[in-house]
């Protein structure tokens, strides 16, 4: 027999003999990491990492008032990371199997829905006016009666649907609603990894129930996290924001899976978008809590905002039944869809339950 053929013969031994090494080697590492989750259950040390996604429509806007000289800012929305997992289905699930649980990785994409913007042409496209007719059927009758040159603004109702057009036909001399359009929109986007402080958010009674609104505006763009995107008709909008943990407390940082309790409830018919209805039992020591807590150094919270476009002319408001809607200057608010992908350690598996 030739070399040739013996080196051949000699390499596919080599090769069975490597291969069978190989599938052994994985049943002996199955069977070993089978003793090993044994020994960590044993321990009530063993976890399961998994990422939990959900969606979350809101809405950001322009609007506010003055009280005791003090401006007030609200339409930025801000959401607790964790109160989102306590009304996530798939959080439940595992919160039910599992002691303790914390959080690895945070990725959130924002995706605009509807919002009211001029186009390129200064003319809103194919919104309907009080007259059944839209400006690109019929711009002539919405030309600018105060001989400046300029476009005139169109008022735009508190839920973002456009009523008359205030200041544009010539048989009107003030605005109808006090909201503008502009001709695009920034979008500021921010992590607070803390929760908000008391000068950020605060509670007002309205019709008897209590509701929080964020006092932060524009200065979202205070944070060193911000980041501003321009949202304009016809435009690619791509904003994704992510948060890890940095520090080694907040990487080993771990919350009883039964700490998650609800601080803001399901709207009421009455509630307008920019309040939040607070819970009877509102702490800020819950890590579900809006508020900022010295004994919980982790809250990661994101903030959406959209920034004025001019100065908000606001009048002086009775702060128990303040009207946010009464100011000049603001801008309808804008709805977005926000995708959370939100990566989870559970550890301390519990026992199977009698039935």
């Amino acid at each position: 027999m030739s070399g040739r053929f013996r080196r051949s013969y000699w390499n596919f031994n080599s090769r069975r003999r490597f291969a069978r090494g190989r599938y052994s080697g994985r049943r002996v590492g199955t069977a070993r990491r089978a003793r090993g989750n044994q020994r960590a259950a044993n321990q009530q040390n063993d976890i399961s990492n998994v990422t939990i996604n959900m969606m979350k429509k809101v809405k950001a806007g322009v609007l506010g008032f003055q009280n005791n000289n003090i401006v007030y800012e609200v339409g930025t929305c801000a959401l607790n990371i964790f109160e989102l997992l306590k009304k996530s289905d798939f959080y439940q699930s595992y919160s039910n199997m599992y002691d303790q649980f914390r959080i690895n990785r945070i990725q959130v994409k924002v995706t605009p829905v509807t919002w009211q913007t001029y186009n390129q042409f200064n003319v809103p496209s194919g919104i309907s006016s009080s007259l059944g007719q839209t400006m690109d059927e019929n711009p002539k009758d919405f030309t600018d009666v105060s001989n400046t040159g300029n476009p005139q603004y169109p008022s735009v109702d508190a839920d973002g649907s456009v009523a008359t057009y205030g200041g544009v036909y010539a048989d009107e001399k003030e605005p109808s609603t006090k909201f503008i359009v502009p001709q695009a929109l920034t979008v500021v986007t921010a992590w607070d990894r803390t929760g908000l402080d008391s000068t950020q958010i605060f509670e007002s009674t309205i019709a008897d129930v209590s509701y929080l609104m964020t006092n932060i505006g524009d200065k979202i763009t205070t944070y060193s996290s911000a980041k501003s995107t321009q949202l304009v008709a016809g435009a690619n909008f791509n904003c994704v924001r992510y948060l890890y943990p940095s520090s080694q407390q907040e990487k080993s940082l771990y919350f009883s899976t039964s700490e998650l309790v609800d601080q803001i409830l399901k709207p009421d018919n009455n509630q307008k978008w920019y309040c939040h209805k607070k819970a009877a039992d509102y702490k800020s020591s819950y890590i579900t809590n809006l508020h900022s807590d010295p004994n919980c150094p982790f809250k990661p919270t994101f903030l959406i905002g959209v920034l004025k476009v001019e100065d908000l002319k606001l009048t002086e408001q009775d702060a128990q039944h303040i009207n946010p809607e009464a100011a000049l200057g603001q801008i309808a608010p804008v709805t977005f869809n926000l995708e959370f992908d939100i990566g989870v350690t559970f550890r301390g598996l519990r026992k199977t339950q009698v039935v």
